[in-house]
């Protein structure tokens, strides 16, 4: 038996093909993304707990292509990694410029990020299979990865336990501006199985945007991909943007089944974690949040 803790090929090769701009203060949309050459998924899911149906959505398959998911080697991923920068991107240069004037007067200067706009992603793996919980980072954060343990499951592993490492998002700068993050609380740990432990954690000063995987009665392999937040516009029309994404790796097993990957609704960034638990881990999914600049 073996563990992959490996970086994960999530193969994004047009990453962010086209950025669409949704207005001021808005997170731009990505219209396509692929974490392992399955095909991207949008979000709209249910949440557990939040008065949808637990299944939020995703069947136990996830509708991924076996042959999209890389060898058995990689539980979903070429081992090699690649596919994108761990660096990430989004120098602070980039951000958008201070000052100006707005109809004869000083242009607003933007304090800080709000988060506004919950959705939730479907559930991959199988959602009817245990006990629904969602668990929401505090005080406005956001994910910054995951940890956890895995669990022998017959000749593989599966995820046994997770919980969500939450963090701070803060603008920084006067013009050009910057968001960075620092790491704050940790969700509970769910799941109540394994002793092998895992951490797949983003970059510094990016957040969790995607997850990818396998899955079959329980979640046997996950994937993150990872970005910055930007500031683009001229002053008086800033706003949030990804910026490029990197792909720290995944930890898991090699059973299952790839399944497509998973993004939030227009671009949102994940604050809570969905799980649904039979001791280990039976299916994993997403909160959701748009990153607003604050006046």
């Amino acid at each position: 038996m073996r563990i992959s803790v490996t970086l994960h090929d999530l193969g994004l090769c047009a990453l962010i093909a086209s950025l669409v701009l949704s207005g001021c203060n808005a997170i731009s949309g990505i219209d396509d993304l692929t974490f392992q050459g399955v095909g991207g998924s949008g979000g709209g899911g249910a949440a557990p707990g939040a008065g949808g149906d637990a299944s939020g959505g995703g069947d136990a398959s996830g509708g991924g292509d076996a042959s999209g998911g890389g060898d058995a080697s990689g539980g979903g991923g070429d081992a090699s990694g690649g596919g994108g920068d761990a660096s990430g991107g989004g120098d602070a240069s980039d951000g958008g410029g201070g000052g100006g004037e707005c109809d004869g007067s000083p242009c607003p200067v933007p304090r800080g990020v709000e988060l506004v706009d919950q959705t939730f992603t479907v559930l991959r793996g199988s959602p009817g299979a245990g006990t629904a919980v969602m668990d929401v980072c505090p005080d406005g954060q956001v994910t910054l990865g995951y940890r956890g343990a895995v669990a022998p499951l017959a000749e593989s592993f599966v995820l046994g336990r997770i919980q969500a490492q939450c963090g701070h998002l803060e603008l920084t700068g006067a013009g050009p501006y910057a968001i960075t993050t620092t790491p704050g609380d940790a969700t509970p740990v769910r799941g109540d199985y394994g002793d092998e432990p895992w951490e797949i954690m983003c970059p510094e000063n990016e957040v969790v945007v995607g997850f990818g995987g396998r899955a079959g009665s329980f979640v046997d392999f996950l994937s993150i991909g990872c970005a910055p937040l930007l500031v683009k516009g001229e002053p008086g029309d800033l706003r949030v943007e990804l910026g490029p994404l990197s792909f720290p790796g995944g930890a898991g097993g090699e059973g299952g089944e790839p399944f497509p990957d998973t993004l939030c609704d227009g671009a949102q960034v994940p604050n809570a974690v969905q799980t649904v638990i039979a001791t280990v881990v039976s299916a994993f999914g997403m909160g959701c949040v748009t990153a607003s600049l604050t006046y």
